[in-house]
């Protein structure tokens, strides 16, 4: 099943609640993260998470989706700036040179990469499944370069060394793009008792897909 994410009225929440009921994958997509789009993917979750009798897990996986789901809007905006400064995004120089630039152009210009997006076949997923675990994966149709994911592993192995979420504000730089988002879903995975292997990152030629495996018997509030 798939859905606009855009458009979410008592239609498509009774087909929620349908798939859940019989394990169906419900997919929602999107071009763009606006905060419309944002409180749009808190509500179907917390009516899928109502239907699978899981809503405990709310507090957790409403963060660690929105975090996940902006990193991917966040990639695509990437390769949007990329081809608008003739830069080869796979190639390591082009990659370095980008990246000084990226962050404060995408800040300045926040309406113009919007749009951009908007019209653009780039799109963001997120895909719900109950089943034996509860599934949530959030995907991008670009494909993750070699140093993008290098450094996504470099930080959930620096998850492990803190014991709470609150060591690693302490010590982690809390700037955007320091990393500090995937660490605390690591972080907020071990309160749950689960360790980083329930976070994945999968890769292909046409997309990058980050997903959370939940069993059902964890009863962890957060």
């Amino acid at each position: 099943m798939r859905i606009d994410i855009g458009h979410i009225g008592d239609e498509e929440i009774a087909k929620i609640k349908e798939a859940t009921q019989t394990r169906e994958t419900i997919e929602f997509y999107s071009n763009v993260m606006t905060r419309e789009i944002e409180e749009n993917f808190q509500r179907v979750l917390v009516v899928f998470l109502t239907a699978c009798d899981q809503t405990h897990l709310f507090n957790c996986l409403s963060y660690c989706t929105l975090e996940l789901l902006a990193n991917a809007n966040k990639a695509n905006a990437k390769r949007l700036y990329f081809k608008e400064q003739n830069l080869n995004i796979t190639n390591e120089k082009d990659y370095s040179s980008g990246m000084e630039n990226f962050k404060a152009a995408l800040s300045g210009n926040k309406i113009h990469y919007m749009t951009e997006l908007e019209t653009s076949l780039l799109e963001i997923h997120l895909f719900l499944t109950r089943d034996d675990v509860i599934t949530v994966k959030v995907s991008n149709n670009t494909q993750i370069t070699p140093f993008e994911y290098q450094r996504i592993q470099e930080k959930i192995a620096m998850a492990k060394q803190y014991d709470s979420m609150e060591a690693a504000l302490t010590c982690v730089d809390q700037t955007e793009g320091s990393g500090l988002g995937l660490i605390i879903i690591v972080l907020m995975l071990k309160e749950l008792g689960l360790d980083e292997t329930h976070l994945k990152y999968d890769i292909n030629s046409n997309e990058t897909v980050a997903t959370i495996e939940i069993p059902l018997d964890s009863y962890a509030e957060l």
